[in-house]
């Protein structure tokens, strides 16, 4: 199904950017360019007023966007070749023209294969019931030129020659004159279980009474003001809407587009209206929305939903201030339940919770699958107390989870209110970060983003006054003090400010320096009184070496502070660490006299402030030394599928003098592998 999705998305997009080509390749076919001609219809007029706007209608049909057999551009077409009496013939020979210039594009750029043959049968199904829709509103075009005429005729004679036409027609035809019944066909008083008119007026002096849903202006049609509601659907909506009735041929409930049409030249509050069942078609496209807008695993709602969902939170949170909590809901044990379940009890695990949460939901929350191991719920709760208690329940949700006898699911939950400049990206960011503090604290636990929120607003208002000292420096053309950091080993540059545009500040570094870095890199700069600052290169240029710094924010703690230096492990060196019993495998990724960061898949019974030992071998030169390093657990961070981990290590003269001697040669190995690689 997946798979499905993701090719009905990539074909709108291959018939986005090809919609030249294929208006082109409809125009240039024979038989549509013969009509064309015969009826002095321009070529390149019809190719860009028609042609492209109704591939562009196709795309949308195809997102969802727009719904099946409801094309107001086909329908100025067909106006346009009702005017020239072309024929039911030469319409539909244009429409196979699309059809065909379609496909054979399709085919052509190896859109379609053998492997895939139902987007052709799921494109034609559309095709179809378009070419249905344009040539039953051909035929009410004739059918009202031929109302016309009758006009001029005694109604009984009239009425008596126009209902055999309109017993010919499958779909239900009724004309209404001053808001009763005037005529309809057999098919329309089968439909409403009515043996003719009189019948029907009996069972209904309320002429529209036999309809009991409408899918526009439904205030107008459920207060009676019937004459104003088919003016503002003819006005607003080209006279179509979908209407909900019993359909007596069935025997059930059957959902109708219903267009609407006023006489030629006739009395105000005379209509035709026909109506054909789209029961069946909608299920289908409900069918497939429901596979486009589902998670395959967990049938709950997926990403595509969920973006879609909260920009209607976002929006009535910010016109109607309704004010709404994004939970953020991370399973951090998932890896480790699948190492011991396998896949398919990790997958168990998750639709286990998908169900428990759909049971315990009311109607007002939202709750999807955003990607992997991460669910998000949207309430619209009044405060944050509320906000919480609901977070709460969540995570009890997952406790109930139990995949041994003793182990239970783990969950992060992170509450994040919705504020005035907020989008998606932003509420979910807050979210990223909200959960790395909880697990940073340990994991398993619910927090908000009251605390950040202020951090934030902290950051942009240091960030602004860093930005102003900056612009000082650059008037009196004084330096910044900049560190970067390769392999660990800092390098400082005394840098010339040559530029400030906004937020953004255009600096000269040593060559040394620039060679080092890339984009999205960060670099440390100090000023006289702390905090210090982070900055994020944007761009550079190693030839001049100009960089662009931008995303400044206030550091409490950063390398800058660090009292030994510290150098990176390339390769990364194997260790053991221990916790009582317990020994897991990991790997040095840093190291220095006073800390070293490890990287560990496992995180069992860890938390910080945690005592253990790391168990290492390390080789410098022709020395070789067994060492064992206490320390203390310090900060833990998810990274991919593995968690960084930094210890900070207990004195010791013998481990001290070890590490002293190997970060000196390691740092001498790094300094020269960066010369080496500058020349």
């Amino acid at each position: 199904m997946a798979d499905k999705r993701e090719k009905i998305a990539r074909t709108a997009l291959f018939l986005e950017g090809k919609k030249g080509d294929i208006a082109r390749a409809w125009v240039s076919k024979k038989s549509v360019a013969q009509i064309l001609f015969k009826y002095h219809i321009d070529p390149d007029a019809f190719g860009s007023d028609i042609a492209l706007k109704i591939i562009d209608y196709f795309v949308k049909v195809l997102r969802q966007q727009e719904p099946v057999g409801r094309c107001p551009i086909m329908n100025r077409f067909i106006d346009l070749m009702y005017e020239k009496k072309i024929t039911v013939k030469e319409v539909f020979l244009i429409c196979m023209g699309l059809r065909r210039a379609l496909f054979s594009q399709m085919i052509s750029h190896g859109e379609v294969s053998r492997k895939d043959p139902w987007i052709i049968e799921a494109l034609s199904e559309l095709f179809d019931q378009n070419l249905s829709g344009v040539l039953e509103y051909f035929d009410e075009l004739i059918l009202r030129e031929r109302l016309e005429k009758q006009h001029r005729e005694s109604v009984e004679k009239y009425t008596h020659r126009i209902s055999t036409i309109l017993d010919l027609q499958e779909n239900a035809i009724f004309k209404i004159h001053n808001g009763e019944l005037f005529l309809a066909n057999s098919a329309f008083y089968k439909t409403v279980g009515a043996s003719g008119r009189d019948d029907f007026m009996l069972n209904h002096p309320d002429i529209w009474s036999f309809i009991e849903r409408v899918d526009c202006f439904g205030s107008l049609f459920v207060a009676g003001k019937y004459e104003e509601w088919l003016r503002t659907t003819l006005r607003k909506r080209d006279g179509r809407c979908e209407v909900e009735l019993f359909d007596y041929r069935s025997n059930r409930k059957a959902q109708m587009e219903m267009t609407i049409r006023p006489m030629p030249k006739g009395e105000e509050g005379e209509y035709v209206i026909a109506m054909h069942d789209i029961t069946e078609q909608k299920a289908r496209l409900a069918s497939m929305a429901h596979m486009v807008y589902t998670d395959a695993l967990t049938q709950v709602p997926n990403r595509r939903k969920f973006n879609e969902t909260i920009r209607k939170y976002l929006k009535r949170c910010k016109d109607e201030n309704r004010p709404f909590y994004l939970l953020l809901i991370d399973i951090d044990n998932l890896t480790e339940i699948n190492e011991t379940l396998g896949r398919d009890g990790g997958d168990l695990i998750l639709k286990t919770f998908a169900k428990g949460m759909l049971d315990h939901l009311d109607e007002k929350s939202f709750f999807a699958r955003i990607d992997g191991e991460r669910f998000v719920l949207l309430a619209e709760e009044a405060d944050s107390d509320r906000a919480e208690a609901l977070a709460n329940k969540v995570l009890a949700e997952l406790h109930t989870i139990f995949y041994s006898e003793e182990e239970h699911t783990k969950g992060n939950v992170a509450i994040v209110s919705c504020q005035p400049n907020d989008d998606i990206g932003t509420m979910l960011s807050r979210g990223d970060r909200i959960v790395q503090r909880i697990i940073d604290r340990g994991g398993d636990g619910v927090m908000d983003d009251t605390l950040l929120v202020e951090e934030d607003r902290q950051i942009k208002t240091a960030a602004e006054r860093f930005l102003a000292e900056c612009r000082l420096l650059f008037e009196k053309r004084e330096p910044l003090e900049v560190v970067n950091y390769y392999l660990e080993v800092p390098i400082d540059s005394k840098a010339k400010i040559v530029r400030i545009i906004g937020d953004l500040v255009w600096v000269k570094l040593r060559r040394v320096a620039v060679h080092t870095l890339h984009r999205e890199c960060e670099i440390y700069i100090k000023t006289e009184e702390k905090p210090y600052f982070k900055a994020v290169v944007e761009d550079l240029d190693r030839e001049k070496q100009w960089v662009r710094l931008g995303r400044f924010e206030p550091v409490i703690h950063s390398p800058l502070d660090r009292k030994h230096y510290h150098v990176r492990l390339v390769p990364s060196v194997e260790g053991i660490l221990h916790k009582g019993r317990m020994q897991i495998p990991v790997d040095l990724e840093s190291i220095s006299v006073d800390s070293l960061t490890i990287s560990m898949t496992h995180m069992t019974d860890l938390v910080l402030d945690d005592r253990v030992e790391i168990e290492t071998t390390l080789r410098w030169s022709d020395r070789t030394e067994n060492v064992t390093l206490p320390g203390q657990i310090y900060k833990m961070k998810k990274s991919g599928s593995n968690i960084r981990t930094v210890i900070m290590l207990e004195p010791s003269k013998t481990a001290e003098d070890i590490l002293t001697q190997f970060v000196a040669y390691r740092q001498l190995e790094i300094i020269k592998e960066l010369k080496e690689s500058m020349l």
